[in-house]
């Protein structure tokens, strides 16, 4: 599905409010992506031009695809059509490898975690053509080497502009290819999941948007650009629960009968009282990232929750009217034949209730991570490396070609079960479009039982 980029939104409007002219050019659908950004960059002639990048790499041992040549390529592009114009790039994976990224892309200037203050006070520097200092969150060049001040300051989520969405991108382009508008009801976890870039991302603690606020953004949405599907893209959405619940009364409260979703839910932290507020404020389905329903594995990934939990919380949201796409992660420190069959047997048992299941092999490692450690102490990665071409842990007790015949066979019996290179079908982006043109409710994956007969038939 495709991404809406509701960072460079944000970005934009923090630079409009700040008084400079802003054009955004949203590449997702773009036929030839160099010719426009070619013909963008001369007509508009910018000052700066800001590039975003939000992943490395599609974090999928089975089936992988490395983003950064491609950014790579795109940004000679424009700097060859606007060759006096300031570089400077942001988004999600500076907050992953700021120094890295910065230095693979030869930036002049990078941000690394919230853009919306970095980013105004970096070209205000730039437009008094002073050399920018130590600016909370920019990534500079001191003697030669890349240095990144740490992101400070006010952290307060509810002082800065407002969005407007749907003023820079196109969401109804997006809802037709199948992707939901992303809502943020606050930055930052307190999970210690030893894979996870989100401390190195948003930061440790939440940083909390006023519930109200929450809920005007998703009524202009809902009023002015005609959304109805919201999708929560909070590191957590369902923690901390009080404010979870907050946010959902404030819809409830706005009557706006609109669908909302997440796939960013922890068992951790789900009372039978927080999955009542979330069905009546809108929502249905949930994706629910467990990675694991044996307790060695959980307890190895540090996800704070145990399989008794687990068990629980599959039970209260079905009681609850919802449905699930659980999502599991295969081949972390700790797993075994053993342990796979146990996260296989539950997932048996939730495919057999109506819910649907997407797994993926291997996981990535990210620099600064527990993960990261863990590698360079096993030799899977050396030490050094800035893990810009992705390198993957995936547990020596397991046996890479037998565990996909399993998983294969699984699928097979099974059809709302989808391990990631499943998803790389040629044939499942027109299914989604297609389910988007018959207005069929969404999320898309509930259908994902007939996309994959489909997909596998043609195959």
């Amino acid at each position: 599905m495709p991404v809406v980029p509701n960072g460079v939104a944000c970005v934009a409007s923090a630079l409009d409010h700040a008084g400079h002219d802003v054009r955004v050019l949203d590449l997702c659908f773009a036929r030839d992506p160099h010719a426009q950004a070619r013909e963008t960059a001369k007509s508009f002639n910018p000052d700066v031009i800001g590039l975003s990048v939000r992943n490395i790499d599609n974090s999928d041992l089975v089936a992988l695809q490395h983003y950064t040549p491609a950014a790579a390529s795109l940004l000679a592009t424009l700097r060859a059509s606007a060759p006096s114009a300031q570089v400077i790039a942001g988004g999600a994976a500076f907050g992953v490898a700021p120094e890295a990224l910065s230095d693979e892309l030869g930036v002049e200037h990078a941000v690394a975690g919230d853009g919306e203050r970095a980013t105004p006070a970096l070209i205000a520097e730039l437009a008094a053509g002073r050399v920018p200092g130590a600016i909370p969150g920019v990534v500079r060049r001191v003697d030669g080497r890349r240095v990144l001040t740490p992101p400070g300051g006010d952290g307060a989520l509810d002082s800065l502009p407002p969005v407007h969405m749907h003023r820079w991108l196109d969401l109804k382009r997006y809802e037709r290819r199948g992707g939901t508008v992303p809502i943020q009801t606050k930055r930052g976890c307190v999970f210690k999941c030893i894979y996870c870039t989100y401390l190195n991302v948003e930061g440790w603690g939440y940083r909390l948007r006023e519930p109200e606020l929450v809920a005007d953004e998703i009524a202009e949405l809902a009023t002015e650009a005609h959304i109805r599907h919201f999708e929560f893209v909070d590191s957590t959405f369902n923690a901390p629960p009080r404010h979870a619940m907050a946010v959902c009364e404030a819809i409830t409260r706005r009557k706006l009968n609109v669908h909302l979703d997440t796939t960013n839910f922890t068992p951790a932290t789900a009372s039978v009282e927080l999955l009542d507020t979330m069905r009546h404020a809108g929502f249905k389905w949930l994706g629910i990232t467990a990675e694991s329903a044996s307790d060695p594995v959980l307890d190895k990934l540090q996800k704070g929750f145990d399989v008794a939990q687990l068990r629980k919380v599959a039970e209260n949201v079905e009681g609850a009217g919802m449905g699930v796409l659980w999502i599991f992660l295969i081949g972390g420190p700790g797993e075994t034949p053993a342990t796979l069959e146990e996260t296989l047997e539950f997932a048996a048992w939730r495919l057999d209730r109506g819910d649907a299941v997407y797994l993926t092999v291997g996981l990535r490692v990210y620099p600064g991570t527990t993960l990261h450690n863990i590698a360079m102490d096993e030799g899977v990665v050396p030490r050094g490396d800035p893990l810009l071409v992705p390198k993957f842990y995936f547990s020596s007790e397991l046996n890479m070609d037998a565990t996909l015949i399993r998983l294969r066979a699984f699928a097979a019996k099974y059809p709302r079960f989808m391990f990631s290179a499943d998803s790389r079908s040629r044939l499942l982006p027109h299914l989604t479009r297609l389910a988007s043109a018959l207005r069929l409710p969404r999320p898309h994956w509930r259908y994902m039982g007939v996309f994959q007969r489909l997909s596998r038939s043609f195959s």
